[in-house]
């Protein structure tokens, strides 16, 4: 018994630092989102008010359908093209290892500095727009200033920056796979596409609930690129306003405390239901 009061006494700091930075804060928007609050007079209970407002606001809606695009571009192509990176690079060819740090370099900078990175690569007149629009002549392509562009533009910067971290957990899964189940589907004259088919993906489910769980979570919260790499945070013309950057808008820029945290439970709600929905196919399957 002493034992395990001793064993509290160790615990309890992390458990305090994490109700105090992580638990407390959750539970305290969760109470702004049912009240009118501006930071400067004590917030008024409201009650559901703000959330039934949210769906009549036009730029809620615009940013929930921006915030929808954006996961479905942030998260299925990452899932395949980071799982074929994972085969190639699963296989034993001269300069492996180096091509694998090369490949995985993109995961080292923080996204801020990527998003300035791209920033000038994507310059109307800049690096991207000479190696795409040379062909054709073209001299000039607005990637982050046009509304049709700018949403794509997010995409393609968000998918190179995190296709080589879920590689690395793709590769992690392959290395858990024995090889006698390899062995075996070779002696049964299975090539690679049956075997990966057959014997690989299958062993692969769990690592395929993580990723797709990381990935999921992580494009819902998407903030940094849609703050820095357009000239305008959430332009052109709002094309790219996240649900993430309305509630920095919402709570710092126009005062409404009980908007922004209203959206934070809804993008929390979306969130949770994603992640529930995966484990329940991960248990199904």
């Amino acid at each position: 018994m002493r034992y395990k009061w001793w064993g509290l006494a160790f615990v309890l700091p992390a458990v305090g630092f994490f109700a105090a930075f992580n638990l407390f804060p959750m539970l305290f928007g969760l109470y702004l989102s049912f009240t009118d609050y501006d930071l400067l007079n004590p917030p008024i209970w409201v009650g559901l008010d703000n959330f039934f407002n949210l769906w009549d606001d036009r730029l809620f809606r615009q940013a929930l359908g921006n915030t929808l695009v954006f996961v479905a571009g942030a998260t299925l192509p990452v899932w395949v093209l980071s799982l074929l990176a994972a085969l190639v690079f699963d296989q034993a060819f001269r300069a492996r290892d180096w091509l694998k740090a090369a490949f995985f370099l993109p995961v080292l900078p923080p996204i801020a500095v990527i998003a300035v990175l791209w920033r000038v690569l994507l310059h109307p007149n800049g690096v991207i727009t000479s190696l795409t629009g040379g062909w054709w002549g073209i001299t000039e392509i607005r990637w982050l200033a046009d509304t049709a562009l700018a949403p794509f533009s997010m995409i393609a910067v968000h998918d190179w920056a995190m296709i080589p971290f879920f590689m690395m957990i793709w590769l992690a899964g392959l290395a858990a796979i024995p090889p006698e189940f390899r062995e075996a589907a070779a002696i049964d004259g299975a090539g690679p596409v049956r075997s990966f088919w057959h014997v690989d993906l299958p062993q692969l489910r769990s690592t395929a609930v993580l990723v797709a769980a990381l990935s999921s979570i992580g494009a819902f919260q998407t903030f940094a690129l849609q703050y820095v790499l357009p000239n305008d945070a959430g332009g052109p013309a709002n094309s790219t306003m996240v649900l993430a950057l309305l509630v920095l808008k919402y709570g710092f820029q126009y005062f409404r405390m009980g908007d922004a945290a209203a959206i934070s439970v809804v993008m929390f709600g979306m969130i949770l239901c994603v992640t529930l929905g995966q484990l329940w196919f991960n248990r199904r399957a």
